[in-house]
């Protein structure tokens, strides 16, 4: 029994006081054990890997770019005067000797004149140095082009986003073409028959197939590029009916001369691009000097091979 203090208050003994305090605890122990229980977990925490900065690029600038190029990461690009948007042309070259580029160099000045008058832009990539199938060809720089290299194409376009991503950011287009010479010309139609590359239209300058030819993916336009005395004829020839076999999309054009890229094959490959993809192949009216003549070629071929004929 309490009594007062003196000043109208009760009086509470210690061990009342304890033992409130002490329910008092517990309660709130109850409480924020509850809290926890019921609290969301805790977000988790970035891995380091996830909180670094993304890593700079250790790529080599290109120290190969033509005249009116500039570099980009392992490319040279070209481009307008004008702003964007400009559609890219991606170049793959013909093979050449380390210490002999002059003649590449040279084409690939006259492309990417030809085509940034034109609103174009052109990204020139290179092969890998010793990439030849010839075991004498150590210092020539080559792209995969036949059966035996083939195995390497996916590895070297996968080299490529960087240099494409940065090319897409300068030129602010989403069209995107592919012109292959030469040896470049066989490793172009690999892409497109494979569908190791995406792109709007493919020009096949002066090469030929990579067997067999069958599309893997899409069929994107294709124009074959040729000429009368060139070296690789006989392979257009095959890779034009060839196509045809297989019912694809594709355009012809042939010149007299031996095997080059000439300024005339360049416009008429830049006409192919500008019209390839809103037109049906072959186009009409057609490009100059146009020829469906590979289709007649690829018939006498066959003629000459019938049964009997050998034995004349």
């Amino acid at each position: 029994m309490s009594s007062g203090n003196g000043k109208g208050a009760p009086i509470v003994s210690a061990s009342t006081v304890w033992g409130v305090l002490g329910l008092a605890a517990i309660e709130v122990g109850i409480i924020l054990f509850d809290g926890l229980r019921r609290a969301p977990p805790p977000a988790p925490v970035p891995s380091s890997e996830e909180l670094a900065e993304p890593a700079a690029s250790t790529e080599t600038p290109a120290d190969w770019c033509a005249s009116g190029y500039e570099p980009i990461g392992r490319g040279c690009l070209a481009l307008p005067a004008a702003g964007p948007p400009h559609p890219l042309v991606v170049y793959l070259h013909g093979r050449y000797e380390r210490d002999a580029a002059g003649d590449e160099v040279d084409r690939q000045r006259r492309l990417g004149a030809r085509a940034t008058s034109k609103g174009f832009a052109v990204l020139a990539l290179r092969g890998r140095l010793g990439g030849c199938a010839a075991a004498e060809l150590p210092t020539w720089f080559c792209w995969p082009s036949n059966e035996q290299t083939e195995g390497s194409a996916v590895a070297v376009v996968r080299a490529w986003p960087r240099v494409l991503d940065e090319a897409r950011r300068r030129t602010r287009s989403k069209s995107r073409f592919v012109l292959g010479f030469s040896n470049g010309a066989y490793f172009a139609g690999l892409l497109a028959t494979r569908g190791l590359f995406d792109a709007d239209a493919f020009v096949i300058a002066h090469g030929g197939p990579v067997e067999p030819v069958r599309a893997q993916g899409g069929m994107p336009p294709l124009l074959l590029l040729s000429a009368d005395d060139d070296v690789a004829q006989d392979d257009m020839i095959r890779l034009d009916g060839e196509l045809t076999r297989e019912g694809w999309p594709h355009d012809s054009y042939a010149r007299g001369g031996p095997h080059g890229l000439t300024d005339q094959d360049i416009d008429a490959a830049l006409a192919f691009f500008t019209r390839a993809p809103h037109e049906t192949l072959p186009l009409d009216p057609p490009l100059a000097l146009h020829r469906p003549a590979h289709h007649v070629h690829v018939g006498e071929a066959e003629r000459a091979m019938e049964p009997g004929d050998d034995d004349e």
